[in-house]
Protein backbone atom coordinates (compact mmCIF):
# COMPACT_ATOMS: atom_id res chain seq x y z
CA UNK A 1 0.00 0.00 0.00
CA UNK A 2 1.37 3.42 -0.93
CA UNK A 3 1.89 5.89 1.87
CA UNK A 4 2.88 9.53 2.13
CA UNK A 5 6.15 10.59 3.72
CA UNK A 6 7.73 13.90 4.66
CA UNK A 7 9.59 15.89 2.02
CA UNK A 8 13.32 16.00 2.82
CA UNK A 9 15.94 18.52 1.73
CA UNK A 10 17.81 16.10 -0.53
CA UNK A 11 14.64 15.22 -2.43
CA UNK A 12 13.82 18.92 -2.84
CA UNK A 13 17.34 19.65 -4.09
CA UNK A 14 17.29 16.80 -6.61
CA UNK A 15 13.87 17.89 -7.85
CA UNK A 16 15.12 21.46 -8.28
CA UNK A 17 18.20 20.24 -10.16
CA UNK A 18 15.98 18.23 -12.49
CA UNK A 19 13.75 21.24 -13.19
CA UNK A 20 16.75 23.52 -13.77
CA UNK A 21 18.35 21.01 -16.14
CA UNK A 22 15.63 22.08 -18.58
CA UNK A 23 15.08 25.73 -17.62
CA UNK A 24 15.89 27.78 -14.46
CA UNK A 25 12.54 28.73 -12.93
CA UNK A 26 12.29 31.29 -10.11
CA UNK A 27 12.31 30.42 -6.41
CA UNK A 28 8.71 31.67 -6.21
CA UNK A 29 7.57 29.34 -9.00
CA UNK A 30 9.49 26.42 -7.51
CA UNK A 31 7.89 27.11 -4.13
CA UNK A 32 4.43 27.00 -5.71
CA UNK A 33 5.23 23.63 -7.26
CA UNK A 34 6.27 22.28 -3.87
CA UNK A 35 3.03 23.51 -2.31
CA UNK A 36 0.98 21.33 -4.65
CA UNK A 37 3.34 18.34 -4.45
CA UNK A 38 3.23 15.33 -2.19
CA UNK A 39 5.77 12.58 -1.61
CA UNK A 40 4.65 8.97 -1.89
CA UNK A 41 6.43 5.71 -1.22
CA UNK A 42 5.69 2.52 -3.14
CA UNK A 43 6.80 -0.91 -2.04
CA UNK A 44 8.26 -3.33 -4.56
CA UNK A 45 5.58 -4.60 -7.02
CA UNK A 46 3.08 -1.88 -6.09
CA UNK A 47 1.28 -0.11 -8.93
CA UNK A 48 1.45 3.62 -9.59
CA UNK A 49 -1.12 3.53 -12.38
CA UNK A 50 -3.04 0.53 -13.70
CA UNK A 51 -3.71 -0.07 -17.38
CA UNK A 52 -7.32 0.92 -18.05
CA UNK A 53 -7.44 3.61 -15.33
CA UNK A 54 -7.10 7.34 -15.94
CA UNK A 55 -3.89 9.05 -14.86
CA UNK A 56 -4.06 12.18 -12.70
CA UNK A 57 -0.45 12.78 -11.69
CA UNK A 58 3.01 13.48 -12.99
CA UNK A 59 5.79 12.15 -10.77
CA UNK A 60 9.49 12.71 -10.24
CA UNK A 61 11.22 9.45 -9.32
CA UNK A 62 13.51 10.31 -6.42
CA UNK A 63 14.75 6.77 -5.79
CA UNK A 64 14.15 3.26 -7.09
CA UNK A 65 13.31 1.61 -10.41
CA UNK A 66 9.94 1.31 -12.15
CA UNK A 67 8.69 -0.28 -15.36
CA UNK A 68 5.84 0.52 -17.70
CA UNK A 69 4.29 -2.42 -19.51
CA UNK A 70 1.28 -3.31 -21.64
CA UNK A 71 -0.80 -6.47 -21.22
CA UNK A 72 -2.49 -7.77 -24.36
CA UNK A 73 -5.78 -9.69 -24.50
CA UNK A 74 -3.92 -13.00 -24.19
CA UNK A 75 -2.20 -11.94 -20.98
CA UNK A 76 1.22 -11.38 -22.51
CA UNK A 77 3.24 -8.40 -21.24
CA UNK A 78 5.32 -6.01 -23.31
CA UNK A 79 7.77 -3.58 -21.73
CA UNK A 80 7.24 0.05 -22.74
CA UNK A 81 9.84 1.77 -20.63
CA UNK A 82 12.16 1.54 -17.64
CA UNK A 83 12.21 4.46 -15.23
CA UNK A 84 15.32 5.20 -13.19
CA UNK A 85 16.24 7.73 -10.52
CA UNK A 86 15.41 11.34 -11.53
CA UNK A 87 13.09 10.30 -14.39
CA UNK A 88 9.63 11.75 -14.90
CA UNK A 89 7.00 9.06 -14.43
CA UNK A 90 3.36 9.03 -15.53
CA UNK A 91 0.96 8.38 -18.36
CA UNK A 92 1.10 11.73 -20.15
CA UNK A 93 -1.48 10.87 -22.80
CA UNK A 94 -3.90 9.67 -20.13
CA UNK A 95 -3.27 12.83 -18.10
CA UNK A 96 -3.74 15.16 -21.04
CA UNK A 97 -6.74 13.51 -22.69
CA UNK A 98 -8.45 12.23 -19.51
CA UNK A 99 -8.55 8.76 -21.03
CA UNK A 100 -7.61 5.39 -19.50
CA UNK A 101 -3.92 4.62 -19.56
CA UNK A 102 -2.85 2.06 -22.14
CA UNK A 103 -0.12 0.71 -19.85
CA UNK A 104 0.67 -0.09 -16.23
CA UNK A 105 3.47 1.52 -14.25
CA UNK A 106 4.85 -0.67 -11.47
CA UNK A 107 7.61 -0.33 -8.88
CA UNK A 108 10.21 -3.10 -9.28
CA UNK A 109 12.02 -1.88 -6.14
CA UNK A 110 10.87 0.24 -3.23
CA UNK A 111 10.38 3.70 -4.72
CA UNK A 112 9.99 7.26 -3.48
CA UNK A 113 8.33 9.76 -5.78
CA UNK A 114 7.32 13.39 -5.69
CA UNK A 115 3.82 13.60 -7.16
CA UNK A 116 2.24 16.64 -8.82
CA UNK A 117 -1.53 16.69 -9.46
CA UNK A 118 -1.56 17.04 -13.23
CA UNK A 119 -4.53 19.40 -13.56
CA UNK A 120 -3.13 21.91 -11.04
CA UNK A 121 0.30 21.60 -12.60
CA UNK A 122 -1.04 22.23 -16.12
CA UNK A 123 -3.14 25.18 -14.95
CA UNK A 124 -0.01 26.67 -13.39
CA UNK A 125 1.91 26.28 -16.67
CA UNK A 126 -0.55 28.59 -18.43
CA UNK A 127 -0.38 31.13 -15.62
CA UNK A 128 3.40 31.27 -15.08
CA UNK A 129 5.83 32.38 -17.78
CA UNK A 130 8.98 30.69 -16.48
CA UNK A 131 7.14 27.40 -15.91
CA UNK A 132 5.80 27.68 -19.45
CA UNK A 133 9.37 28.00 -20.76
CA UNK A 134 10.43 25.04 -18.62
CA UNK A 135 7.58 22.99 -20.10
CA UNK A 136 8.60 23.84 -23.67
CA UNK A 137 12.20 22.79 -22.98
CA UNK A 138 10.99 19.63 -21.23
CA UNK A 139 8.81 18.63 -24.19
CA UNK A 140 11.63 19.28 -26.67
CA UNK A 141 14.16 17.28 -24.65
CA UNK A 142 11.98 14.33 -23.60
CA UNK A 143 9.61 13.93 -26.51
CA UNK A 144 11.71 15.10 -29.48
CA UNK A 145 15.47 14.89 -28.85
CA UNK A 146 15.63 11.84 -26.53
CA UNK A 147 12.84 10.02 -28.39
CA UNK A 148 14.64 10.43 -31.72
CA UNK A 149 17.95 9.29 -30.21
CA UNK A 150 16.29 6.13 -28.90
CA UNK A 151 14.60 5.41 -32.24
CA UNK A 152 17.87 5.88 -34.16
CA UNK A 153 19.74 3.74 -31.62
CA UNK A 154 17.31 0.82 -32.02
CA UNK A 155 17.64 0.95 -35.82
CA UNK A 156 21.33 1.78 -36.24
CA UNK A 157 23.18 0.35 -33.23
CA UNK A 158 23.95 -3.27 -32.46
CA UNK A 159 22.05 -4.69 -29.50
CA UNK A 160 25.29 -5.20 -27.59
CA UNK A 161 26.14 -1.49 -27.96
CA UNK A 162 22.71 -0.52 -26.62
CA UNK A 163 23.17 -2.94 -23.71
CA UNK A 164 26.61 -1.57 -22.85
CA UNK A 165 25.30 2.02 -22.96
CA UNK A 166 22.51 1.08 -20.57
CA UNK A 167 24.98 -0.49 -18.13
CA UNK A 168 27.27 2.52 -18.41
CA UNK A 169 24.41 4.85 -17.45
CA UNK A 170 22.96 2.53 -14.79
CA UNK A 171 25.57 -0.02 -13.61
CA UNK A 172 23.28 -1.61 -10.99
CA UNK A 173 20.16 -1.94 -13.13
CA UNK A 174 20.42 -5.73 -13.51
CA UNK A 175 20.28 -6.13 -9.73
CA UNK A 176 16.81 -4.59 -9.60
CA UNK A 177 15.05 -4.73 -12.97
CA UNK A 178 13.93 -8.13 -14.35
CA UNK A 179 16.02 -9.23 -17.32
CA UNK A 180 12.95 -9.70 -19.50
CA UNK A 181 12.09 -6.02 -18.97
CA UNK A 182 15.63 -4.98 -19.85
CA UNK A 183 15.51 -7.11 -23.00
CA UNK A 184 12.20 -5.62 -24.08
CA UNK A 185 13.48 -2.12 -23.35
CA UNK A 186 16.47 -2.81 -25.63
CA UNK A 187 14.22 -4.17 -28.36
CA UNK A 188 15.58 -7.73 -28.18
CA UNK A 189 14.45 -11.11 -26.85
CA UNK A 190 15.49 -12.49 -23.43
CA UNK A 191 17.48 -15.17 -25.28
CA UNK A 192 19.41 -12.52 -27.21
CA UNK A 193 20.09 -10.62 -23.98
CA UNK A 194 21.37 -13.79 -22.31
CA UNK A 195 23.76 -14.35 -25.20
CA UNK A 196 25.00 -10.74 -25.09
CA UNK A 197 25.53 -10.89 -21.32
CA UNK A 198 27.65 -14.04 -21.69
CA UNK A 199 29.73 -12.43 -24.44
CA UNK A 200 30.20 -9.27 -22.37
CA UNK A 201 31.31 -11.16 -19.29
Amino acid sequence: MRFFIAMNELLIQKFKEKIHSYYPISETTFGELLKMASVIHLKKNEILIQQGFTGRQLCFLYSGYMVAYINDDDGRSYNKNIFVESDWVGSMVSNMLHKPSEFTIKAVTDCTLLSLPYKKYRDMIFQTDDLKLFYIHYLEKNWVIDKEKREVSIVMEEAQVRYEKLLHSHPDIEKYVPLQDIASHLGITPTQLSRIRKQTK
